[in-house]
Parts: C-alpha cells; sequence; structure tokens
C-alpha cells in the first residue's frame, strides 16, 4: 500500500492535534502566555500559588490572575504604567535610580509584596526592598501586621533620597550664620578635629558594611567576587547559559546588558553557593 505526500502531511498534523488534545486533557500541554505559579503542596496554604515562584516574565495582568488581586494595587506599588508590561523591567527602571549601597527593587521585591497582600507566607530577601509608593498600598490591601509595614516604610526608597546628600552643606547654612561671634568661636576648637576622625572611619565603614554581604548575591555582587567565594567558572556558567563576564563586571549589570533576568540569576548562583558551603 503507497501513502502519498499529501496523506502522510494529513497524518502528521493529525498526530500533532491530537496529542496537542491529550496533553491539554491530562495537563502537561501550556498555551504561550500561561503564567501559572506552582502550588504549595503541604501545610496550611496547601493548594495556593507560591509567590516564591513569581518570575521576571509575568506580567502585572499574569501576576493579578495568578494571585486573585487587582493588579492595580501592584502597579501602583512600584511606579508602573503598563499592564502588559514584564516584571522584570523593574530591575533596570531602579537601576537608573540611587538605591542604596546592596539594595536592589525588583521581581524579589514583587514577589514579598504578593506575599503580604495574599497572606501566603514568604521569607524576604534581605536586599530586596519597596519604593516608597508601596507603603500606602499595603497599608489599605495587606494582610500584615502594621509593625512590620512600619519597618519597611523605614528602609522604603524614597526618589527624593538622591537629594539626601545636599542636605549635608547645612552645615554650611550654619557656617553663613556663623559671622555671629559666638558660632565663629565654636568651629575652630571642636569642629575641625570632629569631622577629620568620621571622614577618616568611613572607608572603614564601608569596608565593615560589604563584610557581611560575603556569601550573599546582592546588586553590588561581581564575578570576582563569586570565584572568591569557591564558585570556578564552570559552575558560574552553568546559571548564566554557558558565558561569564570580566572578574570585576557587576553580575547585575552584566545579566541586565544581555536581556537575563537578574532575580532568578541569583537564585541560581545561591543555591550554587549553598551547595559550596558559602
Amino acid at each position: 500500500m503507497k501513502i502519498n505526500a499529501k496523506s502522510m502531511a494529513l497524518a502528521i498534523v493529525a498526530t500533532f492535534v491530537v496529542g496537542i488534545g491529550v496533553s491539554q486533557i491530562v495537563g502537561y500541554w501550556k498555551m504561550e502566555g500561561s503564567k501559572t505559579p506552582v502550588a504549595i503542596k503541604e501545610g496550611e496554604f496547601a493548594g495556593l500559588p507560591n509567590p516564591a515562584d513569581i518570575r521576571g516574565s509575568y506580567t502585572w495582568e499574569d501576576l493579578g490572575k495568578a494571585f486573585k488581586f487587582d493588579p492595580a494595587w501592584a502597579m501602583t506599588a512600584f511606579g508602573v504604567t503598563d499592564p502588559a508590561s514584564k516584571l522584570n523591567t523593574l530591575e533596570t527602571v531602579y537601576s537608573k535610580t540611587l538605591l542604596p549601597l546592596g539594595t536592589e527593587i525588583g521581581t524579589g521585591s514583587v514577589r514579598y509584596f504578593v506575599s503580604l497582600i495574599t497572606g501566603i507566607p514568604l521569607e524576604a530577601e534581605a536586599d530586596n526592598i519597596f519604593p516608597i509608593t508601596a507603603i500606602p498600598v499595603l497599608r489599605e490591601h495587606s494582610k500584615a501586621d502594621p509593625a512590620l509595614i512600619d519597618a519597611l516604610e523605614a528602609k522604603a526608597f524614597r526618589p527624593g533620597q538622591a537629594a539626601a546628600p545636599a542636605a549635608a552643606p547645612a552645615p554650611e547654612a550654619a557656617g553663613s550664620s556663623a559671622p555671629a561671634a559666638t558660632p565663629k568661636a565654636e568651629p575652630a576648637p571642636v569642629v575641625a578635629p570632629a569631622p577629620t576622625a568620621p571622614a577618616a572611619s568611613a572607608p572603614a565603614a564601608a569596608d565593615v558594611a560589604h563584610a557581611p554581604m560575603v556569601g550573599a548575591v546582592t546588586g553590588k555582587t561581581s564575578f570576582k567576587d563569586l570565584k572568591d567565594w569557591g564558585l570556578d567558572e564552570a559552575k558560574i556558567k552553568s546559571a548564566t547559559d554557558g558565558k561569564i563576564g570580566k572578574d570585576g563586571d557587576i553580575v547585575k549589570d552584566w545579566a541586565s546588558a544581555r536581556g537575563l533576568t537578574f532575580s532568578e540569576l541569583k537564585t541560581k548562583l545561591q543555591d550554587l553557593l549553598a551547595a559550596a558551603g558559602k
């Protein structure tokens, strides 16, 4: 029995269509664009979507559908206007701002925000913070303890923070009123030594601030740091799609330049460091 080309093509198409149908029934086929976090398997919250599985490729619309809340809450919290934009764009947006050293606003921040809104527990990552615009939203809609929100507000990023260093000229303002006899006598004996001591200790403080981050991947971690912590190039490449930056490259900047989601890359690297005992 001969099978012509047309019959063969029809048979292949039919097989493909039937295969998809069966897969849909069994639950293995996921239509393109579906964003469904894995469900928690046990405990009080079993069956609910896990905020820890939120990916940077989700849109704000996906987020609202998956966790059944108004995505406008999250968009307002993070200063986003396009519901179809992806969560990982936050890392690019906030990388242009002067965030406090060792902190970031990205997909990890969104995961914790969703946890607070839904009441599904999730341990916060130490380096993830919220923009100040998230605090009113959390106070109105979240199930979190108000004391916790107060603590988050204290660490929240305020766009005006960049101007904070400019407040340093305040001493000069005091100095300008110093023409008066009393203020002028004050700077000579006491004030001169005082700034000198903090200035000398400032670099040491920076070093101390960096020390606790050993073994913890943050937005300031370089490829050299990863190597110093015990990861060889092969292990680093296993998390970075087979590529690696120069020792002095910051992992976050390197990832952003290549369209990689830093929050997901950070998780992989952190797992490798944990396995290496760091």
